[in-house]
């Protein structure tokens, strides 16, 4: 699974997934939106499914516009998980999840073992109701 998308080309083609870095942190800290996590897993439990969900994200534009627009989207590989999201179940209980902006603690979390566009469907139904009360 590939982030490589530049800021020019999202989100036409693509969503600008951000990895764990002080950057990040800091836009995180500055939105004050909550977060959308995806954490890559190869366990074949979960990877052929999160392999098909990443894929179908990007056609969805109302997912990439909730994510332009509110949401801090964050690509982290299980392996590279901090152990403050390991702690709160990341790569364990949950690989997809909506994550407060205070203390990355998950709000929602999604199930993945379904068709791809009924999780993308979900994700993009959690955003719409969380903009609604975050605003």
């Amino acid at each position: 699974m590939s982030t490589e998308t530049s800021e020019a080309e999202f989100p036409e083609k693509g969503i600008l997934w951000r990895g764990w870095n002080d950057e990040t942190l800091r836009r995180i800290q500055e939105k004050q939106w909550p977060v959308l996590l995806f954490v890559a897993d190869a366990d074949p439990v979960v990877g052929p499914f999160l392999r098909e969900i990443f894929k179908a994200m990007p056609a969805n534009s109302r997912l990439r516009d909730l994510l332009h627009d509110f949401f801090v989207p964050l690509f982290l590989e299980v392996e590279s998980l901090p152990e403050d999201l390991k702690a709160f179940g990341a790569g364990s209980k949950y690989h997809i999840a909506v994550l407060s902006p205070h203390g990355l603690t998950p709000l929602v979390t999604i199930g993945v073992h379904r068709r791809p566009d009924d999780v993308v469907n979900t994700i993009v139904e959690t955003l719409e109701r969380l903009v609604d009360v975050w605003r």
